[in-house]
Order: structure tokens, then C-alpha cells, then sequence
């Protein structure tokens, strides 16, 4: 609770917090009283109240009083999930115009910070407060929430006051967003939920016990080898070139450039006795994406940040005199990676002070060999479990919701046979900690990356096909259709006003009971005719835009093979057929990374992509 807060009109408003004694709390003309607890904890419940403000919330103890101004109840959204809905409004389509626009003080915006522990967090860290619109606050904010918000309200004969939570983190995997209990109840998590709890009570036994899951990764993939049997000596490794540390693809090396993957970095250093003798603190500096460090053969600990200097502290009996080896596993997913330091950061400080310089010396050996995935450490940040939602969700306790919008996918698209069970206990634990039946709009990835030439397996597609079987299955959850406001060569498209608009239009008809506008329009069934394959939509409003008849069909036969498909729209009914595809089991819509697609409603809103068994 700051100044110029937003809470939820038409639910209690329950307030807890901190005091010595007897609680008063007044909003408005409502006030309540508590007695603290042994802790000198308090909650307090105000009733119900209908939009408007702005009011004075005053907290009365033993203590003083505490007062926040300018409180306004009207509807409030949490706005969740990875870059797409990080995308701040300066980096939006026609920026200029949007942040010159009139911006509403009734609109009042949150960013929670980048958080994540490993275990749940009771407060936001300090300096964290409401704002109130304007040209100063609203660029650095949620583009999709901030453009949705504006849409509800312009369409409303009454609009009332809005509050905005954005919880978002670019690059995060949903595991990250889900608590505890939730993954418990997908399952198939044990192993790093042990980890996790282990790390919340001993982070350094925690990162020694990460090494065997990762060792056990690398034998499986890499033909059975030890990840450290590598050193700076073995053949194909080369000398990192000199000067200050950089990415590894400007290094004049053929099999280094462009190279997405892995690679090692290895040196030696010597230590006489009595230094081995004593703990110490490793610093290596930064990595691009993430690394994987052993010393002498035993595994040290793993970091997932391309900004975050690594250190890790060596107990008494991990040295030894003479020759000690680091070896370093570094993948980089995007972008630049590889080593970063600076090299003067790179050192070794051991117990009685005395530093040992390790920037010089390092050789590196680049893995061609490119398998997806591998282990990440269960308590970072973006491809950790439960980790940004203890530091970002948890901390919000449970304030009362109008809605939530949820825009990620894209970091589980390599893994996303699990996404639609991820996704119904992200909704079902939002529901648990906020509010029950909470209306949730979940933006379905948009295209992005290759055409596809022929019918393929995608991550992509099945992460949309995901999203929207959890629209299907629950009648308090929409889908936003971005399939055609994403560009092919930007994973972060800036047509955001276009899905804002779409996201608006959804979360009004969910409030309106319109399922089939809800939840993109699906197919209500597919039958065979002979050869042919009939699909009934929800509507005959339909129609293929720049083509006589929709494209992008496909169907698959009983061996699971697919192929492209001829449709005729025929009002409510569209009739597939494939040459060479004998008794069809399945028929497609719109799949691939990035699909083109042509069936729209009649108010141009795009059909959703789907898969359908045939009856």
C-alpha cells in the first residue's frame, strides 16, 4: 500500500500488516479495528466498496499513524510472463504519438521489480509503488497491459478507476511463475523441488548436490564422457584471445562465429601448500548465458545470468597444492556469449586475504555438437521453479483481482509437452492466492520464425494448442489470437496495440458469457465424409482473407503423417481434403513457428489455430 494505490471495488478489502497493540484503519468512511498477534502481526477487513476516490487510508497504533493519500477503488490487473508482456510502451509501435497521447491519473500503474528466492517472500522490495499515469510513467510500462487498459475504458459508458500490476521477466520459463504445491500437482518435479528447498537452507550444499544432475545430463547426451575430463591441454582447445574478455563470436575463429551452443573455457593455476590449505572465494566474472564450473574435477555451482558477476565460495580441502584445473561449461541461448569478466575481476581470494589473479591463461574449446536444453540450477531466476513467483507474486498476498493477463510461451517452447498441465495450476494457484473464478486472458504466442514449407513439428504450435485447450476447458479463462501480429524476424514484435485491442475484446467476452469470442472462435467438431473432412465452426460470420478459400489446412493420417489440404468455406462449415491422405485422424489449422493464416470473422478477428481429432 503507497500513495496513489488502486484497490478492487465490490470485494472486502482486507489489509494486513505490522503494529504495537490496538489497529485502527480507516478508508473513507469506513474503519475497522484489530488486535495484533504474537508476532505483532494484524489483518483487518473494510467491506466492500463501489468505484470512486480518492481516499485517505490512516493505520492508528500504539505506534503513530501511518497515512496514504490518494486511494482509489475501481478494477484492478496483474499483467504476467516474459518479454512480450515486459515490452515496454516506448519500444511499442508509433512510440512517440502513444506516450504524447492524454494519459488518465484514474489509471494507476505497479512494476514489480525482478525478484526471485527460493523461498516465498512476504514483501516487495522497498522503494516499490503505484503511479499515476502519465507522459513521465507510462513508457517504461507493460505496452500489452497499459494499451488493454486503455481499450476497456475507452469502450465503457462509465469507466472507473483501474489498477495495473505488472509482474513480467523476460526469458522466464513458466515453471518459474508457478508455486510449489502447483508444480507438486503437475508433477514430474521432484528432484528440483528438493533442490530448491535444500537451497533455501543451505544454499552451498544446494549447489554441490546441482553437479550430479548436470554430470548425469552431459554423460547422456555427450556419449558418455565426464564434462571435466576436459582441460586447457587437450586437443581442440585454443588460446582466448587477448585484450579484455568478449563475446566469443568476435574471436577470429570459423567455428566460433554465429555460434549458438556451448563451449568450454579452461586454465590451470598453481598453489603452494598453505594456501590449498584454506577456503576461499572464486570469482570468475560474468558469462553469457550460463555456466557450469568445476575445480579439480568436483562441480563448484551453476548460474543462469548474462549480467550477474559469478562467485562461489570453496570450503577448506577443495584446493590443492600444486596444479588446480577450472574447467567451464558456458551455452548461450541468444545474442552475444560466452566469458565477459572483466579479466582484472577474475581472481581467486583465499580466507586470510591474499588474492591469487586467474584473468590470464584461459583456453576454450567451442562444442559443436548442439543438444536443446540441459539442467538449470532449480533456484535462478528465469529457468528456475517457483523462483520469480516467491519474489514477484507471492509477495502481493491476496489483494482481490478484476482479471490477470498472462503472455509467455515462448521459453517453453522447447520443452512444451507439459505447457497445458503448467499452465491450468498457474491459473488454478492465481485463483487460490487472489480471487476465485478470476477471469484470465491468455495471449497465444504470435508467428515467429520460419514459413513453414511443408506440415512439421513445431514447439510453437504446441504451446498455442496448449493455451488453447485451458481457454476450452474453463469457461473463466479467454484466448487472445496474436497468430498474425507477430513479425517472423522479431521475437518481439511491436504491433502491441493491436494485441492489446484483442486482449480487451476477450476479457469482455468472458464478462459477456461469449465462449466461442472468448476462447478464438474453435471448431466444434470434424467429421469424415468419405475423402472428405467436414469441420462446424461456432459461427458462419467467416471469411479467408486475400484467397478464395482458407488456407494453411492440413491433414494427417493414421501413421501421423501430415499434408497441406484443400478447404472450401461454406458458411458454419469448412470442407478438407488432402490427395494421399486415406482415412484422416486429425485435421489442422494455421501450425508451424510462423504459420500464414486466413480465416478471420467477420469483424477481422483472426480464427485461432487448432488441432482436431476427426470423428
Amino acid at each position: 500500500m503507497t500513495d496513489h494505490a488502486v484497490l478492487q471495488r465490490g470485494a472486502p478489502i482486507v489489509l494486513t500488516g505490522q503494529a504495537e497493540g490496538a489497529v485502527t484503519v480507516t478508508l473513507g468512511d469506513e474503519t475497522a479495528e484489530a488486535e495484533t498477534g504474537g508476532e505483532g502481526t494484524f489483518e483487518v477487513e473494510l467491506p466492500a466498496m463501489e468505484a470512486g476516490g480518492p481516499y485517505t487510508l490512516t493505520v492508528q497504533s500504539e505506534d503513530g499513524t501511518l497515512t496514504v493519500e490518494d486511494v482509489l477503488i475501481g478494477d484492478v490487473y496483474l499483467c504476467s510472463g516474459q518479454s512480450n508482456m515486459e515490452f515496454p510502451v516506448s519500444r511499442a509501435l508509433n512510440p512517440d504519438f502513444e506516450i504524447g497521447r492524454d494519459h488518465s491519473d484514474q489509471v494507476r500503474l505497479l512494476s514489480i521489480p525482478h525478484v526471485h528466492d527460493a523461498a516465498p517472500q512476504e514483501a516487495l522490495p522497498d522503494g516499490t509503488a503505484w503511479q499515476a499515469a502519465s507522459a513521465e510513467t507510462v513508457p517504461d510500462f507493460s505496452a500489452v497491459c497499459y494499451f488493454t487498459a486503455r481499450n476497456l475504458r475507452e469502450a465503457s459508458e462509465s469507466p472507473v478507476p483501474m489498477g495495473l500490476i505488472d509482474a513480467s521477466w523476460g526469458g522466464s520459463q513458466i515453471e518459474a511463475w508457478i508455486p510449489t504445491e502447483g508444480l507438486e500437482e503437475v508433477g514430474g518435479f521432484d528432484r528440483e523441488l528438493e533442490l530448491l528447498a535444500q537451497y533455501a537452507e543451505d544454499p552451498d550444499a544446494a549447489k554441490l548436490a546441482f553437479g550430479g544432475p548436470w554430470e548425469e545430463w552431459w554423460r547422456e547426451n555427450y556419449d558418455g564422457t565426464e564434462p571435466w575430463e576436459g582441460g586447457p591441454q587437450d586437443e581442440g582447445y585454443k588460446d582466448v584471445p587477448e585484450g579484455e574478455f568478449r563475446d566469443w563470436k568476435t574471436y577470429d575463429d570459423p567455428a566460433a562465429k554465429g555460434h549458438l551452443g556451448r563451449a568450454w573455457y579452461a586454465k590451470t593455476f598453481e598453489l603452494t601448500e598453505e594456501q590449498a590449505q584454506q577456503g576461499a572465494e572464486l570469482a570468475l566474472g560474468m558469462f553469457d548465458d550460463i555456466d557450469a564450473t568445476w575445480l579439480n574435477g568436483e562441480f563448484v555451482g551453476s548460474t543462469f545470468s548474462w549480467s550477474d558477476p559469478r562467485t562461489y565460495m570453496l570450503p577448506e580441502g577443495r584446493l590443492r597444492a600444486g596444479e588446480n584445473t577450472l574447467v567451464i561449461n558456458v551455452v548461450n541461448t541468444y545474442g552475444q556469449g560466452g566469458m565477459l569478466g572483466p579479466r582484472e575481476d577474475v581472481e581467486l581470494t583465499l580466507s586470510d586475504g591474499e588474492t591469487v589473479p586467474l584473468g590470464d591463461g584461459w583456453r576454450y574449446d567451442i562444442v559443436e555438437k548442439r543438444v536443446p536444453g540441459g539442467p538449470s540450477a532449480p533456484w535462478e531466476s528465469v529457468s528456475g521453479y517457483s523462483t520469480i513467483h516467491n519474489g514477484m507474486v507471492a509477495p502481493l498476498g491476496n489483494i482481490e483481482l478484476a482479471g490477470a493477463l498472462w503472455y509467455q510461451g515462448e521459453s517453453n517452447a522447447d520443452h512444451a509437452e507439459t505447457y497445458e498441465a503448467l499452465l491450468e495450476q498457474l491459473v488454478a494457484t492465481w485463483r487460490a492466492q487472489f480471487t476465485q473464478d478470476l477471469p484470465v486472458a491468455v495471449i497465444q504466442l504470435p508467428g515467429y520464425g520460419a514459413l513453414p514449407a511443408s506440415p512439421t513439428e513445431s514447439g510453437w504450435s504446441v504451446v498455442r494448442e496448449a493455451e488453447r485447450q485451458v481457454a476450452l476447458d474453463d469457461e473463466d479463462v479467454g484466448l487472445v489470437v496474436a497468430i498474425d501480429a507477430g513479425t517472423r524476424t522479431d521475437i518481439h514484435p511491436p504491433i502491441k496495440q493491436l494485441v492489446a485491442e484483442r486482449t480487451a475484446a476477450v476479457l469482455t467476452a468472458l464478462a459477456a458469457g461469449d465462449e466461442a469470442a472468448a476462447d478464438g472462435f474453435p471448431p466444434e467438431d470434424a467429421t469424415r465424409q468419405g475423402d472428405v473432412v467436414l469441420v462446424a465452426m461456432p459461427t458462419d460470420d467467416l471469411k479467408a482473407i486475400s484467397a478464395p478459400g482458407p488456407i494453411a489446412f492440413e491433414l494427417c493420417g493414421e501413421d501421423g503423417a501430415c499434408t497441406f489440404a484443400d478447404a472450401v468455406l461454406d458458411g458454419d462449415r469448412i470442407a478438407v481434403v488432402a490427395s494421399g491422405v486415406q482415412n484422416p485422424v486429425e485435421v489442422r489449422y494455421c501450425q508451424g513457428d510462423a504459420p500464414i493464416c486466413n480465416l478471420y470473422t467477420g469483424d477481422d478477428t483472426p480464427v485461432a489455430p487448432f488441432r482436431l481429432k476427426v470423428e
